[in-house]
């Protein structure tokens, strides 16, 4: 793609700017892809800003946010070449590019703030009756005072539009400046990229808004912008803006000159990142009973153990980032040499879907077919291979088990007193039940007692029910 804009700038170099859609739902890696792509284009003397607008949504006005941070950043960049003096010149032009607050309504009863609300004050200007006490006298003075207010607000609005307008010329020519400096310079190339990310996250009025300056203001040649964005999202979100039935999908178009639809990672390799990039790999000396065979799962097994209960459990990218999040503390709180993830696993991924269900499970108020017909897809299985009598180099037959099953294991037992696990495993058992068995090797401190004493597991749910609180 940056190969893509800097050949069509230097084949359409007059064409009055470019803004580029990269499309793609949360968890995709929209802001890993941008943020790299800005510092790779600055390594190559491209002059690019990154600009988060979720950071700046708290902001009424969301040009002024964005200004700012283009100022900021090509101030630095610009600091010792003469194209800096343009820079400044086309923000200085822009004067107060700040929309008219409506005072009308605050002025009228300034006085009475503390003692009047919203509701209120709009009944008193329909001339509606109210709950507040108020005497004829003071209700018609104050509607005047509104009327001669709104109109003042009218007045200074179309005063501030024309204002508006002239910046918008002025900034413009400012900015067509700066770029003929910009090509005078040789420590620098063009076009000039800007990042917008983050944009379907911040509310629908302060993205539209944007998209909006973006498209007046930096329509000049040799500005490019590159906005990270979920239309179908923020589509959706414009509903709230302009009613139910409008195509907000149809509309975000306009903003755009042409859109790339990043396509869905990999999921095993954005899960094998999630556990490359967490603490996990740091928690050394454990042993993790996964119950995957090397020779059936070759390669690291927790993370394998984690894509499928990703899809068993249907959860996509954007909800993986929040189990692990689950995951990471209850792990780190787990003192047994010993690791259970399947059962961990089962737990956080049932915590991410459904809270509810998940303390009904743990209560007894339902059980683990309510679950599974609600969240778990039985297609996904878990293959073993059974033991073999004739010791053959394969072992025994192929074999699979659900989800579900090896859940219902851990469910019935977890409870348990050491004791009453062992005897419920006195001689070999096959897998899955392998699993829940390793728990009878577990040592207890000399002052405990097996008849009393709980397993590991036993603390699991309540590691992830508070590890999901902080998530």
């Amino acid at each position: 793609m940056s190969n893509y804009l800097q050949r069509r700038y230097q084949l359409k170099p007059d064409e009055e700017g470019f803004v580029l859609a990269l499309n793609a739902e949360w968890g995709f890696g929209k802001t890993f892809l941008m943020q790299a792509w800005a510092k790779e284009l600055q390594y190559q003397k491209f002059p690019a800003v990154y600009f988060d607008a979720w950071k700046n949504d708290f902001t009424p006005e969301p040009l002024i946010a964005f200004i700012a941070s283009m100022h900021e950043e090509l101030s630095e960049a610009f600091k010792e070449i003469p194209a800096k003096e343009s820079l400044e010149d086309a923000i200085k032009s822009l004067g107060k590019f700040v929309k008219p607050a409506i005072k009308g309504a605050s002025l009228i009863a300034l006085k009475r703030l503390f003692n009047i609300g919203f509701e209120e004050l709009e009944g008193l200007v329909k001339g509606e009756s109210t709950d507040f006490e108020y005497s004829d006298s003071e209700k018609s003075e104050d509607k005047k005072e509104l009327v001669k207010k709104l109109g003042e607000t009218l007045k200074d609005s179309l005063n501030e539009h024309k204002s508006k307008a002239q910046a918008i010329v002025a900034f413009r020519k400012k900015l067509s400046q700066l770029i003929d400096a910009l090509k005078a310079e040789s420590k620098f190339q063009l076009p000039v990229f800007f990042f917008v990310d983050e944009l379907d996250r911040c509310r629908p009025n302060y993205a539209i808004e944007l998209l909006e300056g973006i498209k007046h203001l930096f329509g000049v040649p040799g500005i490019y912008f590159v906005i990270g964005i979920n239309t179908v999202q923020l589509g959706e979100s414009t509903k709230a803006i302009y009613g139910p039935g409008f195509n907000g999908h149809r509309y975000l178009k306009r903003f755009f000159d042409q859109e790339y639809l990043l396509p869905e990672p990999n999921h095993e390799h954005f899960t094998a990142a999630l556990f490359s990039n967490s603490s996990i790999p740091e928690i050394s000396g454990k042993e993790w009973l996964t119950g995957l065979s090397q020779a059936l799962y070759p390669g690291h097994g927790l993370p394998k153990l984690f894509e499928l209960f990703a899809k068993a459990f249907g959860i996509g990218l954007r909800d993986r980032r929040r189990v692990m999040r689950i995951i990471e503390p209850a792990l780190t709180a787990i003192t047994e040499k010993t690791i259970h993830p399947c059962f961990l696993f089962f737990l956080a991924f049932l915590y991410e879907r459904d809270s509810t269900k998940f303390e009904d499970l743990l209560a007894k108020k339902i059980d683990i077919d309510v679950v599974a017909r609600s969240y778990i897809d039985e297609k996904v299985r878990i293959r073993y291979r059974t033991p073999s009598s004739d010791f053959g180099r394969n072992g025994g037959s192929l074999a699979d088990v659900g989800i579900k099953e090896i859940a219902a294991i851990y469910l019935d037992h977890y409870e348990k007193s050491l004791a009453e696990i062992r005897k419920a495993f006195p001689g070999i058992v096959k897998f899955p039940y392998t699993l829940i068995e390793r728990v009878t090797e577990e040592h207890l401190q000399p002052e405990m007692d097996s008849r009393s004493s709980k397993s590991s597991i036993a603390s699991y749910p309540s590691l992830i029910r508070h590890s999901g609180q902080f998530a």
